[in-house]
């Protein structure tokens, strides 16, 4: 008897196979092959994860053009049915049981019609194992000990991976079932430090990791949003950075002969405070960077600590023209490509009674569009974005169509709040050099509801596209300036 074998995937939601199955009855010739073919459908994920205790039910659809079947390896579930007629639709349903070992545990299940297997996935059962642990107090400077619980129903082992050199563990560092750890610390003469006890499961695996901390001197000046150094603009201002200390610290300048652009309005401090600084405004054609160190005085049982903080500040921005010169009316159409971020205005001449529709886009292969949108309809401002944003599409302004417009468009980078390893697409929509609307592309509003303007600022790097057309008559475009934004250097 000979089979020939051919298999066909189709997708949609329900999951289609095909086995076409070419069979020899006996006593007859190759050539005279009967062909069948088996339909078998199933909505089901790819995989499960269970409770041990009270785990829900799985319960998926199951359809075929013959008789199917459901199966696993284990016998700790029951499927239900378990099989099935041909052109029947079935809901399964797999129960399982508590799982009372501390282990994990997977079964893989098969959905077969026929020869075909159609699909298979897995189900995990979480086991009983637990391991919890307390907080430990907090280590006087003078060193000293202390101790933290740990709740387990398992065997255990306990390590230092960090701060080796000044934290140890006293008596047993392994268990079995509930225990205790004890560490001790040395004394400590320099910055409040923290080390890592590590607890590991019955497998070796890390199952938990306590933080020890040591009291000592705290210096910590607020970090930048960039997590580098702080960024301030050209104009003449007062800026301050807040420092966290518990003793007293003071400030000087790096390089005090080359950054008198900048004063300090104290230099001494003694506890927590703001650092004050008086900038002078930046008429030079680079960003400047200040260096400025923040040391503590040594005392009888502490050594002295010292922290850098650097600041740049920008050059006043440049405009670059460009003329442009087109006229147009209802059909779109399309500004240059590759416009990366900063400041841009289009210049229009009075539009009068015409309507302006204006498009400010980012498309990338594989990712949906962002696009800006800054329309003038019967002389009113009407803003909006693709995917819709929250943020925007309630502001309304009255435009004089009898002057000379300018729209602008600025584009930044937005540091995420919680995660500075983000950022995001910051726009703002300016009329006639007065801000009216700005959005961050994050997914939030600035009223912390959700909306679905979500571009992280990578998105800018393949650059932006401007588009515009009239809703009626003729408008003209005469030029337009883009200011870049700072850059910052390493």
């Amino acid at each position: 008897m000979k089979f020939n074998i051919h298999k066909t995937t189709l997708s949609g939601f329900f999951f289609t196979a095909f086995l076409l199955v070419t069979s020899l009855l006996q006593g007859c010739s190759d050539d005279e092959e009967t062909k069948k073919w088996v339909d078998l459908r199933y909505r089901v994920e790819d995989s499960y994860s269970l409770e041990a205790k009270n785990p829900e039910p799985i319960s998926f659809l199951v359809k075929s053009t013959d008789p199917w079947e459901v199966f696993g390896k284990y016998d700790w579930h029951i499927i239900s049915p378990n099989a099935g007629k041909a052109e029947e639709k079935y809901t399964v349903t797999i129960t399982c049981e508590e799982n009372t070992n501390l282990d994990d545990r997977t079964d893989t299940i098969t959905i077969k019609s026929d020869y075909w297997v159609g699909k298979q996935f897995v189900i995990t059962q979480k086991g009983i194992a637990y391991l919890n642990t307390g907080e430990p107090d907090i280590i006087p400077q003078t060193g000293g000990k202390t101790d933290f619980n740990i709740q387990t129903n398992q065997k255990w082992t306990a390590e230092i991976t960090e701060g080796e050199k000044w934290l140890s563990i006293q008596g047993s560092a392994s268990g079995e079932l509930d225990g205790k750890i004890t560490i001790q610390a040395s004394i400590n003469k320099g910055e409040q430090r923290t080390g890592i006890v590590t607890i590991y499961d019955r497998h070796g695996k890390i199952a938990q990791e306590v933080s020890c901390r040591q009291e000592g001197v705290i210096l910590e000046p607020e970090m930048p949003a960039n997590g580098k150094f702080y960024t301030i603009l050209d104009e003449a201002q007062q800026f301050k950075i807040h420092i966290e200390s518990n003793t007293e610290w003071e400030v000087s300048k790096q390089n005090e002969k080359e950054d008198d652009w900048y004063t300090f309005e104290e230099t001494s401090f003694n506890g927590s405070g703001d650092l004050t600084l008086n900038v002078e405004r930046h008429v030079g054609t680079s960003v400047r960077t200040g260096v400025m160190v923040l040391s503590t005085k040594a005392g009888e049982d502490t050594e002295p600590i010292t922290k850098i903080i650097r600041f740049k500040q920008a050059n006043p921005p440049t405009a670059k023209e460009f003329e442009y010169n087109k006229t147009f009316s209802t059909s779109l159409q399309y500004g240059p490509e590759g416009l990366m971020p900063g400041e841009y205005t289009f210049y229009f001449e009075p539009l009068g009674n015409t309507d302006l529709k204006f498009f400010f886009s980012w498309k990338k292969e594989g990712e949906p569009t962002l696009e800006m949108r800054f329309h003038i309809i019967g002389g009113i401002t009407t803003l909006s974005t693709t995917p819709w944003c929250g943020d925007v599409g309630s502001v309304k302004v009255k435009v004089d169509t009898g002057k000379e417009l300018r729209l602008g468009i600025n584009v930044k980078e937005a540091v995420d709040k919680i995660d500075p390893t983000k950022s995001w697409i910051y726009t703002e929509w300016v009329l006639n050099g007065e801000v009216i609307a700005k959005a961050t592309a994050d997914g939030v509003t600035e009223t912390g509801g959700t909306d679905s303007w979500v571009g992280p600022y990578e998105r800018t790097e393949t650059g932006a596209r401007f588009l515009y057309q009239t809703g009626g008559g003729t408008a003209k475009i005469t030029k337009y300036t883009y200011v870049g934004p700072p850059e910052w250097g390493e």
